[in-house]
C-alpha cells in the first residue's frame, strides 16, 4: 500500500528536522543581530569620543611645546626657539581645528572658544617676549614671561584638561551605556537559547508522541501476541507506515486467531477420535509422559491391572502396578525390542494369558525423550496354537522315529549282505536309502530337541563347564569335513575364559550348528574363524565366515523355525531350517542373546553371548 508522501514517516521525520534547523537558525540570527548592535554601539562610542580625546591631548602637548620653544629663546637660542615655536603654533591650530570638528559634548563650544581667545593673547605676548630677547634683554624678558605670559599658558593648559575631562566623562557615560547594552544582548541571547531549547524539546516530544510511542506500543503488543495473546489488537491509529503496519498486523492476528481456533477444534476432534479408538482396542494400552506419569489407559489395561483410569491419571506408574517387568519397560523403552522373554505371562480371570509387549517413545521436535506408549498384545491364542502344534509335532516325531529306525536297520542289514549278495544297482539304491534315512533321522532328532526346549522337557544337567574345552572338543570331529571341502578353520579362544554354569551338550550343539552352517555356505578356499572372549556382560562367541552372506531382508527371520535362505537352484541336504531356531532357544534359555551380522558375498558373523551366571534354573 503506497501512502501519500505528506503522511509518511519520512515526511514527518523530515518536518521534525526542518523545525529543529529553523529554531537553531533563528537563535543564531538573533544572536548575530544583538552582537552586531553591541559592536555598532562600541564603534560609535570610539568613533565619537576617541578622536576628541586624542585631539585634546595633542592640543595640550602643543601648548607645552610652546613653552619649550620660549625657554630656548630665553636661553639665548633665538633661531631654534623661533623655529620650534612656529612648529608648535602650526600644530596647535591643526589639533584645535580637529577638536572643533568632533563636538560630541555640550561644553565643548565654550571651552574651545575660551582656548582660542586665550591662545590669541598668548601669541601676542609671545611676540613681545621675542622682541625683548632679540634686544638681548633677557632679564626683563624672563620677568615678562613669568609675570605676563605664564598665566596665559596656565589658562590654556587648564582649559585643555577641562575639555579632556569632559571627554572622559562622555566616554564613561558611553561605556556605561555599552555595558548596559552588552548585558541586554547577553540576556537576549540567553533568552533566545532557552527558547530554542524549549522549542527543540517540544519538537522532540511531538516527534516521540507521533512516531516513537506508536512504534513502542506496536513492539509491546507484538511481543504479547508472540507469547500467544492472539486476542490483543494494536491500537495505533496514525496514518503513517506504523499505522498501516498496525492495521495489517491486526488483520494477520485475527486470521491467526481463527486459524488457531480451527486447529484447536481439529485437535480436540482428533483427540476424541484417538481416545475412542484406543478405548475400543482389545489390547491393553498405557501412555505415560517423560516423567513416567500416566496420561492415558484403555479399558483393557484397566481390566488387566484391576484399576480405574480416573484413579491413576497423573500418578507415577509405580502407583499403577508393582510389576517390575512393566516398570522396566517404562524406564528403558529403547530396550523393549530386545527382550529376552518376548512374552509376559499374567493371571487374568482365573487363567494364564500371554502378552507381547511393544514399547515406543513419542517423538518430540528437539529429539528429546517424549512420552512412552506401552501396548500389551494378547497372544494367548497364538501361544496355545503354538503349543498344540508343538505337541502335535512331538507326537508325530515320536511315532515317526520308530519306523525310521526300522528302515535304517533294514537298509544296514541289506548293505551288509546278510540276506544274500547284491548287484551294483541295488548297492547304489541302498546307498540312496541310507542317505535319506540319515536326513530323516537328523530331522527327527532336531524336532525332538526343539520339542523338548519349547515344552520345557529338556534334560537338566547344570554343571560348571569350561567353554574353551567345549569349543575344542566340538570342532575336533569337524576338522575332516573342513579339510575335505578345502575351508580353513581357525580358532581364537581366550585361555583365561571363566567357567560357565550350564549343560555341556547343549552349548556344544549351538557351536556345532553354527560351525556346520558356516562350512555349508563357505566355498573352497574360504575361512571360518571361531573367536571366544570375556567382557563385562559375560562370554562372547563369534563364528565368522567368508561365505555367501545373508541378504538383509532375511537377517531378522533366519532364527525362526523352518526358515532357510537359499535360491531356487540351491539345495541344503538334510536341513529344514530348525538349527538356528534351536540354537536361539538354547542361548535364550541361559539368559543370553544371539544375533547375526552379514553382507552378501562378503560373509557372515554369528555371535552369541552367555552370562557367567545363569539367571534361570537349567
Amino acid at each position: 500500500m503506497q501512502l501519500p508522501f505528506f503522511k509518511s514517516l519520512r515526511f514527518k521525520i523530515g518536518v521534525g528536522y526542518i523545525v529543529l534547523v529553523v529554531i537553531n537558525v533563528g537563535a543564531m540570527l538573533w544572536t548575530m543581530y544583538n552582537i552586531g548592535r553591541l559592536a555598532d554601539a562600541i564603534n560609535v562610542s570610539l568613533g565619537e569620543n576617541y578622536p576628541n580625546v586624542i585631539a585634546v591631548e595633542n592640543l595640550a602637548r602643543s601648548v607645552e611645546r610652546h613653552e619649550h620653544a620660549l625657554s630656548l629663546i630665553l636661553n639665548n637660542d633665538l633661531r631654534n626657539g623661533k623655529v620650534e615655536f612656529t612648529l608648535a603654533r602650526d600644530e596647535f591650530f591643526q589639533w584645535f581645528q580637529k577638536a572643533g570638528e568632533n563636538r560630541t559634548i555640550a561644553m565643548a563650544g565654550p571651552i574651545l572658544e575660551n582656548i582660542r581667545s586665550t591662545y590669541e593673547g598668548y601669541l601676542f605676548l609671545s611676540d613681545s617676549l621675542m622682541k625683548m630677547a632679540a634686544r638681548k634683554d633677557f632679564y626683563h624678558a624672563k620677568a615678562f614671561h613669568y609675570n605676563s605670559l605664564h598665566p596665559f599658558y596656565q589658562r590654556l593648559t587648564d582649559n585643555c584638561y577641562w575639555l579632556f575631562e569632559e571627554n572622559q566623562k562622555q566616554m564613561a557615560e558611553v561605556s556605561l551605556r555599552t555595558k548596559q547594552m552588552a548585558d541586554g544582548v547577553i540576556v537576549a541571547i540567553f533568552a533566545a537559547s532557552l527558547l530554542a531549547i524549549g522549542l527543540s524539546i517540544l519538537t522532540m516530544i511531538q516527534f516521540t508522541k507521533r512516531i516513537i510511542e506508536p512504534a513502542e506500543r506496536l513492539t509491546d503488543t507484538v511481543h504479547a501476541i508472540g507469547r500467544g495473546r492472539l486476542d490483543l489488537k494494536i491500537d495505533v491509529e496514525t496514518n503513517d507506515e506504523v499505522g498501516v503496519l498496525s492495521r495489517e498486523f491486526n488483520k494477520m492476528t485475527e486470521r491467526l486467531r481463527k486459524f488457531e481456533e480451527m486447529n484447536i477444534e481439529k485437535i480436540l476432534a482428533e483427540k476424541q477420535k484417538s481416545e475412542a479408538i484406543v478405548s475400543n482396542i482389545s489390547d491393553a494400552i498405557i501412555v505415560c509422559d517423560p516423567d513416567e506419569h500416566v496420561l492415558l489407559m484403555n479399558h483393557s489395561a484397566e481390566q488387566l491391572l484391576k484399576v480405574r483410569e480416573r484413579d491413576v491419571i497423573g500418578k507415577h506408574v509405580a502407583e499403577l502396578t508393582a510389576d517390575s517387568r512393566l516398570l522396566d519397560l517404562f524406564s528403558n523403552p529403547t530396550d523393549s525390542a530386545s527382550l529376552n522373554q518376548p512374552y509376559l505371562q499374567f493371571g487374568y480371570n482365573d487363567r494364564v494369558v500371554y502378552l507381547r509387549p511393544r514399547v515406543s517413545t513419542i517423538p518430540t521436535p528437539h529429539s528429546a525423550r517424549g512420552g512412552v506408549v506401552l501396548v500389551l498384545q494378547d497372544v494367548t491364542q497364538f501361544k496355545e496354537l503354538d503349543k498344540m502344534k508343538s505337541d502335535f509335532m512331538a507326537t508325530v516325531t515320536h511315532e515317526f522315529r520308530t519306523p525310521v529306525t526300522s528302515i535304517t536297520m533294514g537298509v544296514d542289514i541289506l548293505r551288509q549282505h546278510l540276506l544274500g549278495p547284491l548287484t551294483a544297482a541295488q548297492e547304489e539304491l541302498l546307498g540312496s536309502f541310507k542317505e535319506d534315512c540319515g536326513r530323516l533321522t537328523k530331522l527327527v532328532r532336531e524336532l525332538l530337541q526343539l520339542s523338548k526346549l519349547e515344552t520345557g522337557e529338556r534334560e537338566k544337567h547344570p554343571e560348571r563347564v569350561d567353554l574353551k574345552r567345549i569349543i575344542e572338543s566340538t570342532l575336533q570331529p569337524l576338522q575332516v569335513q573342513f579339510g575335505e571341502k578345502g575351508v580353513n578353520l581357525k580358532l581364537s579362544v581366550d585361555p583365561n575364559l571363566p567357567a560357565l554354569t550350564g549343560d555341556e551338550q547343549q552349548i556344544s550343539w549351538v557351536i556345532s550348528n553354527l560351525a556346520t552352517n558356516a562350512l555349508r555356505y563357505t566355498d573352497a578356499g574360504g575361512n571360518v574363524e571361531i573367536v571366544a572372549s570375556a567382557d563385562a556382560e559375560g562370554i562372547l562367541v563369534r563364528v565368522q565366515d567368508t561365505g555367501r552372506g545373508i541378504p538383509r531382508e532375511y537377517q531378522d527371520k533366519i532364527f525362526d523355525k523352518f526358515v532357510q535362505v537359499r535360491q531356487a537352484w540351491q539345495t541344503t541336504p538334510g536341513s529344514v531350517g530348525l538349527g538356528l531356531s534351536i540354537a536361539k532357544e538354547i542361548v535364550e534359555m541361559y539368559g543370553g542373546k544371539i544375533w547375526v551380522e552379514s553382507e552378501v558375498n562378503k560373509g557372515s558373523t554369528f555371535s552369541f553371548r552367555l552370562p557367567l551366571e545363569h539367571p534361570h534354573e537349567v
